[in-house]
């Protein structure tokens, strides 16, 4: 069994109760709880500090090295190297690694360890050719044999790796660095590469790629974005709103190798007590076993999150805890839903087929009543001609009095086809703006529902 919380994985109010409850449940059933120390090996560890604090090592290695304690300044910065991989990637990041390289060539090339300090200034330029080394920092001779090695990069042979994902469009970072958006092809020399593939909130598990030959990548960003570097076990919440996929925290019941997942959820509604859920997912059947939650904040005795362990656990509720029927709702749903007694969300409803049909019919009426706008003209101009044959207290000669009729019969019948236009656009313009517009402006109500207590929140 392995515990994992789902939110805000920042939230100190979440991780605050995953720890205390992951006590609760390894007091119950002790070794069979998934150690947080196998989780981060399965998932890969947090990192330790922070990027300025990463800065900052930098930073005292170049002074430890110019103060002549060598092995102390590549001793720093290999630590911190290290320590970047398991960072943010991005702009930031991946200055801190190139200087930390650089000064890394220099404190090698110190040691006497020359091809070790051509590696250093090559994993800068692999990824940017395009990187100088700064004069005020770093010697003439360091700067030709560094614009050396920029040449004979640019002539080595290179590989092609491809990356796409689901959905598309996101970025691609190789050791760090920003390369493209996915589908993305990148070319680069042979060698041992981390790829990172997601949005600067979220990204997916670290990818070290041993580029040897072409190679192609696919990323289910949907299943690894949900777990960023975290002090705890937690899969993070989507900030769209939507629910995280009940077939992501399958897939990481399978990454952890474990029979059974809790999914501990922290729900803090609009209106009303805060709940603490917790759900049971078999990997085997892909099911919710159970699904319970408390009432947090109420003035109870008792040790509730140890009630709520012993329903995990056991299945037996008591008086605390509130039990949700999982056969109530799907079994295997694409989505984790909140306890059903604890929290009912109906949100504002998205627009239905209401919008395209008032688009249509708006469209139609600005034709409608366009063509009555022109038969208007014509029906005018028809009207004019046959009141110039009459005027001056003139009449038109035998010969032209059909024609002077068909203009006056031509008039009329202009007339009503106007008069048609303009009834029927003023109608569909009408009818059809106000589909349109009225299309998914549903206000949205909150109902929440507990023991003896119903609270209704939302706009009215």
């Amino acid at each position: 069994m392995a515990l994992v919380a789902l939110g805000d994985c920042r939230d100190p109010d979440l991780l605050r109760y995953a720890t205390q409850f992951e006590e609760r449940l390894s007091d119950r059933v002790g070794p069979q709880l998934l150690p947080e120390d196998q989780f981060q090996a399965r998932v890969g560890p947090p990192p330790t500090h922070t990027l300025d604090e990463a800065r900052r090592q930098v930073s005292t290695a170049e002074n430890l090295f110019y103060n002549d304690r060598i092995a102390d300044s590549l001793a720093l910065l290999d630590q911190t190297v290290a320590e970047l991989e398991r960072l943010p990637p991005g702009a930031e990041r991946w200055g801190i690694f190139a200087d930390a390289q650089l000064i890394r060539g220099m404190t090698l090339n110190s040691l006497r360890r020359r091809e070790a300090s051509d590696e250093a200034f090559r994993a800068v330029l692999r990824v940017n050719p395009r990187q100088v080394m700064s004069p005020d920092a770093f010697s003439p001779t360091y700067r030709q044999r560094f614009d050396k090695l920029r040449a004979e990069l640019g002539r080595a042979r290179k590989r092609r790796l491809s990356v796409q994902s689901q959905p598309a469009g996101a970025t691609v970072y190789v050791d760090g660095l920003a390369l493209g958006h996915t589908p993305a092809t990148i070319d680069l020399v042979p060698g041992s590469y981390q790829i990172l593939v997601g949005r600067p909130e979220a990204f997916s598990f670290p990818h070290t790629v041993q580029l040897r030959e072409d190679t192609s990548l696919r990323v289910d960003l949907a299943f690894e974005q949900t777990i960023p570097p975290s002090p705890a076990a937690c899969l993070q919440q989507p900030r769209d709103g939507r629910e995280t996929p009940l077939g992501n925290a399958l897939k990481l019941a399978l990454l952890l190798e474990v029979d059974q997942l809790v999914v501990l959820r922290l729900d803090r509604p609009s209106a009303g007590p805060s709940w603490l859920s917790a759900a049971v997912l078999n990997a085997q059947t892909a099911q919710r076993t159970r699904e319970g939650g408390i009432q947090l904040g109420a003035a109870r005795t008792g040790d509730d999150l140890g009630e709520l362990a012993r329903f995990v656990v056991t299945g037996e509720s008591g008086d605390r805890v509130v039990v949700v029927n999982p056969s109530a709702a799907q079994g295997s749903v694409l989505a984790l839903p909140p306890p059903a007694a604890v929290s009912q969300m109906q949100s504002a409803p998205a627009r239905t087929w209401r919008t395209p049909t008032g688009i249509a019919l708006t469209a139609t009426g600005a034709v409608a009543l366009g063509l009555g706008v022109a038969f208007q003209l014509k029906a005018n101009d028809s009207a004019s001609k046959f009141n110039q044959a009459y005027s001056g207290g003139t009449a038109p000669l035998p010969g032209e009095a059909s024609t002077v009729d068909g203009y006056r019969s031509d008039a009329h019948t202009q007339q009503t086809l106007a008069y048609v236009g303009y009834a029927v656009g003023a109608a569909a313009l009408g009818a059809g703006l106000w589909l349109w517009l009225s299309d998914g402006k549903a206000p949205s109500t909150t109902v929440i529902a507990g023991p003896r207590s119903v609270a209704i929140a939302g706009r009215f």
